[in-house]
Parts: structure tokens; sequence; C-alpha cells
């Protein structure tokens, strides 16, 4: 059975050390081919890989987007002092106010000022073992998430079931008329053959009748587009990420539909044709959204 493109999961839990929620959420848009992206907390930076191989040992095609929050920073912002740069700067403030008797004090917006003298750094803490802790929620939304796919992805299945239904009961159809359009080019020929006397090559007339024969023969068609059906009924039952093996199967079928409209030359035939085609485009537009 196959996998819509389109989905989307969600998952939140906590973890315990630190005490922290995370929020995940996995979606997906129509894509050629495999495009991840992760926006997660930079404490995670590191692991980005590791995400995006998670989800492609699960996903072939589409492009998607894993959205990972966090209900607080994990990696605490820590500020200190450079004492060396500030006992420096005092001193030569008192060298200064000695001798070259400046006025002047030096209060707290002086020394914040100074540049680099407060020093920003982050805490350090065992952030693999926090990714490991929160994997299993990331994995809880990809569930959630190819659930969604699976059912979105019967759907689709289902309707081009019900096309190709019709295409086979029109194949069917095609093939009932073929005596009768043949039936209606012998009479016609006969009623032309009465206008002509007697001293036209007959041997000659027989061969052109067995080459139209032969070159408005549709029987190949017919089967050709009954296998085709068959394929792609088989790759909807078992193949799970048919996308591709489909598109190739509906330009097969659509090059058999051209033909048959082509060596047809017969109204009601061609009527059923027309309708093969809009089916077909039917189907090409539902398996733009199959894995």
């Amino acid at each position: 059975m196959p996998f819509s493109m389109t989905g989307i999961g969600r998952a939140n839990g906590q973890i315990k050390n630190p005490p922290i929620k995370f929020d995940v959420e996995i979606k997906s848009y129509n894509h050629r081919f495999l495009d991840v992206s992760v926006k997660a907390p930079i404490c995670f930076a590191p692991f980005e890989e590791q995400i995006k191989n998670i989800i492609q040992e699960k996903v072939s095609r589409g492009h998607i987007i894993v959205i990972i929050q966090q209900d607080r920073e994990i990696l605490g912002t820590r500020f200190e002092v450079d004492k060396p740069l500030l006992n420096a700067y005092m001193t030569l403030a008192k060298e200064l106010k000695k001798g070259y008797k400046t006025t002047g004090s030096i209060n707290i917006n002086t020394l914040l000022s100074i540049p680099g003298l407060i020093k920003m750094s982050q805490n350090q803490i065992d952030t693999k073992s926090i990714f490991e802790e929160f994997k299993p929620i990331l994995f809880k939304a990809l569930d959630e998430y190819l659930a969604m796919k699976k059912k979105e992805g019967k759907n689709t299945a289902d309707e081009i079931t019900k096309s190709l239904d019709v295409i086979d009961s029109q194949i069917k159809i095609i093939e009932k008329l073929i005596p009768a359009r043949n039936e209606y080019y012998k009479s016609r020929l006969i009623e032309i053959l009465k206008e002509f006397n007697e001293t036209f090559d007959k041997e000659r007339f027989y061969q052109e009748l067995l080459y139209i024969s032969d070159r408005t023969d549709v029987t190949e068609e017919c089967k050709r587009f009954c296998g085709h059906l068959e394929l792609i009924r088989e790759s909807l039952k078992n193949d799970m990420h048919p996308g591709r093996r489909l598109n190739f199967l509906l330009q097969e079928m659509q090059r058999e539909a051209n033909t048959l409209s082509v060596k047809a030359n017969y109204l009601k035939i061609s009527k059923s044709v027309v309708c093969i085609k809009e089916e077909i485009e039917k189907i090409r537009e539902q398996v733009q959204n199959i894995e």
C-alpha cells in the first residue's frame, strides 16, 4: 500500500534531567526527491544529521520539515568579569588621575562600557544524554506522521483504483466495438467497389485492404493496456513506494491511448479513448502525491 507524500505528525513529552518539555512537529509536502530540513534548538545542532537519517530510513520522497521546540533554554548563560582587564583599567585610571591631576570618578556605567570586560559563556551540559532521552518523543511524532501518510496513501490508491476500473470498462467497450467498426468499413468498401468497373486491379486492391486492416488493428494496444492496468494494481497493492514506477506506467498508457485514437478512426471508439485519457490525467494528478 503506498504512502502519501504529504502528512503531519506531532508529539510532546518531558525529559527528566534536566526537566525540559519538548514539542515536535513533522510535516511534508510534495517534492520530486527527498529533502529533509531540521529546525531545532542550538543544543541539538550536533545531532541534525542523525535526525535526518532517522527520517530518511522511513521516507523516500518529499520535502520534510522537522520542528523541535523546548519550554526553556538548555544551555544556561553565565556572565563573568575579565578581572585582569579590569585591574589593568583601574591601574591606568589611578595613574592618569595621579600623574595628570585629572578629576572624576569611575562608576558602574563606566565599567560596563569597557569592551570585553564582561564575558558571556554557556554552562557545560551533556547534550548527548539529553538527545538520547529526547529521541522517544521524536519517534512518537514520526509514528503519527507515518500513520497519516499511510491513511492518505490508501485514500489516494482507492481513487486511482476507481479510475483504473473506468479505463478497464472502456477498453472492454472498445474491444466490443472493433467488429462493428470492421463491418462498417467493409460495407463502405463494398459500396465503393460497386462504382468501379471490372477492369481495376483486384490483387492490388486486396493487398491495400490487408495493409489497412493491419494498420487499423488495435487488438495489441488493448492487450497492452490491460497489462499496464494490472501492473498498476499490483504496484498499489505490493509496493511501499510506487510513485516513480506509476509515473512510468502512466507514460506508457498515454502512448497506447494516443495510438488507439489514431488507429481506431471510429467515432464511438474515439469517445472511449477520450474518456480513457481523462482518467489517465486524473491518475497522474493523484500519483504526484504518492511516494
